[in-house]
């Protein structure tokens, strides 16, 4: 009987660990247009798929991607600009990614015409048929991806490292933010007054950064 359970167990630890590995290569064959940096678009057909990147890999494009006829197109991490996808199913929403030569492929969490907010996953990104983001896990300890925030002013060249995107807003946290916004000391001192523990709601809240109104 004890066999018996321990096969069982097996099974089912096999059956979840292939589904796992299904969904995640499923979640990240995403449709799109790749930007390069010599004025060119690539674009997506109906049945064509681009394979999302992570770290600082080159981008597979896979023409008639479910077909036994498919073929692959590459393109170069340092020849892209970026990465406009969206999930088939939710072609509404749009997702962006850029290259980066310091933190490699980083999505683009929130942008203004004066600083914009990005993620990077250590083990790559995934878009869901609602159009939400995934990030991949590990499925030896099924635990979440190392996840990092990053933050540009428009007038810098240079991503500002701001720590994981999976702990708290502690005051440490917001003072870095605040630091780095220094220029608008309006929303400064506001994000480093707010009680808000979540890390997401204090960088959404530099869209109201503006460095322009001093």
């Amino acid at each position: 009987m004890a066999i018996n359970r321990q096969i069982i167990r097996i099974f089912f630890l096999s059956l979840f660990c292939t589904m796992a590995v299904f969904a995640a290569e499923s979640a990240s064959l995403v449709q799109g247009r790749i930007y390069l940096k010599d004025g060119r678009i690539i674009e997506c057909a109906e049945k064509d798929r681009i394979k999302l990147p992570k770290h600082s890999q080159d981008v597979k494009l896979l023409r008639r991607a479910f077909y036994k006829n498919k073929s692959k197109e590459v393109y170069q991490f340092e020849e892209i600009d970026s990465i406009v996808c969206w999930h088939a199913a939710s072609p509404e929403h749009l997702r962006k990614f850029i290259p980066t030569p310091k933190a490699g492929w980083l999505w683009v969490y929130m942008e203004t015409p004066y600083i914009g907010a990005y993620v990077y996953s250590q083990k790559g990104y995934g878009i869901d048929n609602n159009g939400g983001i995934e990030v991949l896990v590990k499925l030896r300890s099924l635990s979440r991806s190392r996840t990092t925030y990053y933050l540009r002013k428009t007038s810098d060249t240079e991503f500002h490292n701001i720590g994981s995107a999976s702990r708290n807003a502690k005051k440490g946290f917001r003072e870095q933010i605040v630091e780095y916004i220094s220029d608008d000391p309006e929303l400064a001192e506001i994000i480093l007054q707010s009680d808000s523990k979540n890390r997401s709601k204090t960088i959404l809240m530099l869209e109201a950064y503006n460095p322009r109104k001093y």
